[in-house]
């Protein structure tokens, strides 16, 4: 007599096998989507920090500090340092929601400030 299908042993074993794995295919998963977002993030706050470097250079206007919060919830900051006789720095600091945060700096010329030169 021939015995066909397979025992108790060999298909708990391979239920526990298929668990693992499920396992660990759904902490890829999970690990990649939390990856993802922040990725997205990254880029909509440095989006963001490019825009308000934009308007700095369209406004021409020297504003030593300013910041806001977005319909998003992301909070932003804007300030300006004059750090030697020919040269502003710009510190341009953006949060989203989740706390992660991006940071931004350049210098201008006061005078694409719209400042005059100091003696």
């Amino acid at each position: 007599m021939t015995q066909r299908g397979f025992t108790l042993m060999e298909t708990l074993v391979a239920l526990v096998i298929f668990s693992l794995a499920s396992m660990a295919l759904l902490d890829l998963y999970s690990g990649s989507a939390r990856a993802k977002a922040a990725h997205d993030s990254l880029i909509a706050r440095t989006s963001r920090g490019e825009a308000l470097l934009m308007q700095v250079d369209l406004a021409r206007t020297y504003e030593a500090a300013r910041s806001g919060v977005d319909p998003d919830g992301a909070s932003w900051s804007v300030q300006m340092n004059q750090v030697a006789p020919q040269l502003v720095r710009i510190d341009i600091e953006v949060t989203d929601r989740a706390g992660r945060v991006t940071n931004m700096q350049t210098f201008r010329l006061p005078r694409e400030l719209g400042m005059e030169p100091e003696q």
